[in-house]
């Protein structure tokens, strides 16, 4: 029997290497697979062009065109999960000493639908009791899926927010993966919360929310002509989960001086690898997520995972 042909867009992770390397490859599928860590290209050629088969996507922007009818479905595979509160940086004097002074400030982020968004916002609502619409929302970029937004002010700006941050036009800004040397040297820029790592975890802790910024989805019509492909896939992307467990066990093949310690220590808080795949172990995030999106008005329906995920993979 012939293998089917299946092209997949996915990040270089260290939990993909595998199956980037050929190690770890489908059962049954003959994979092209483009390593593209440009998510912001990867996510506009899928959504507006679905010019893979299989692509690693935004979630907030997946549960949107999966309601305006898109012919995609997820698997639940996390390759990118990661806690916000440490990309939320304040200038100083601007009488911001805590979550709640973001009320009525100016606060930046590229765009406003992106998964990052999506949970900051849904974590100053439901822990700090600020809502999207207490604030004035500053971006940059057109929306990836359009949506109108319903009592939230947002202004699209022709200059990048970091530079209007840096100018001192912005209150406070959520960068989307890299806090900037720039701003961690500048004497009037200070993170929102400075203890992150303890806020982080006990957020963890109280909410079981590890939040999921990318999910995996296939073509629909796909499916429907192989519905053996999701668990096949599903199976390859855990099997380079747990190799890139078992790498990161060994200093010498991590570029940090206390490797085992900061290993050993996530393992205890996330009793477990964090990025383990599945539907089961995530739905306290899952569930949160669609909740926001929906509370934020970004999809119109409150979905159910069974909306959203492949039915085969419902008992991962």
């Amino acid at each position: 029997m012939s293998k089917c042909h299946v092209s997949l867009a996915v990040g270089e992770y260290d939990r993909t290497i595998a199956l980037l390397s050929g190690q770890v490859s489908p059962v049954g599928v003959d994979l092209t697979i483009l390593p593209m860590s440009d998510a912001w290209d990867r996510h506009q050629r899928m959504i507006r062009n679905e010019e893979f088969d299989v692509a690693e996507l935004s979630l907030s922007s997946y549960l949107m065109a999966k309601e305006r009818g898109q012919g995609l479905i997820a698997m639940p595979i996390f390759p990118y999960r990661m806690f916000r509160h440490q990309f939320m940086l304040i200038r100083k004097g601007r009488g911001i000493s805590g979550p709640e002074d973001l009320k009525g400030k100016r606060v930046g982020t590229p765009m406003y639908q992106t998964t990052t968004m999506l949970w900051v916002r849904g974590m100053l609502e439901h822990e700090y009791g600020v809502r999207p619409e207490d604030i004035e929302w500053v971006t940059e970029r057109e929306e990836l899926v359009p949506f109108v937004s319903k009592g939230v002010g947002i202004k699209v700006e022709s200059e990048p927010v970091e530079e209007l941050f840096g100018k001192g036009k912005l209150d406070a800004i959520i960068v989307i993966e890299e806090v900037e040397k720039r701003w961690l040297d500048d004497p009037e820029v200070d993170r929102l919360f400075p203890d992150f790592p303890r806020v982080e975890a006990d957020y963890y802790r109280r909410t079981g929310i590890y939040p999921i910024m990318h999910v995996v989805a296939i073509k629909s019509d796909l499916v429907a002509r192989n519905p053996w492909l999701p668990r096949s896939l599903f199976d390859a992307f855990s099997e380079s989960l747990a190799y890139s467990d078992e790498m990161e066990r060994y200093p010498r093949v991590v570029n940090l001086a206390w490797a085992n310690a900061y290993f050993e220590e996530e393992r205890r808080v996330f009793g477990g690898n964090p990025y383990r795949y599945g539907v089961f172990r995530n739905r306290p995030t899952l569930e949160a997520a669609v909740q926001y999106s929906h509370e934020q008005g970004l999809t119109g329906k409150m979905f159910s995972l069974e909306d959203i995920f492949v039915p085969s993979l419902l008992d991962t």
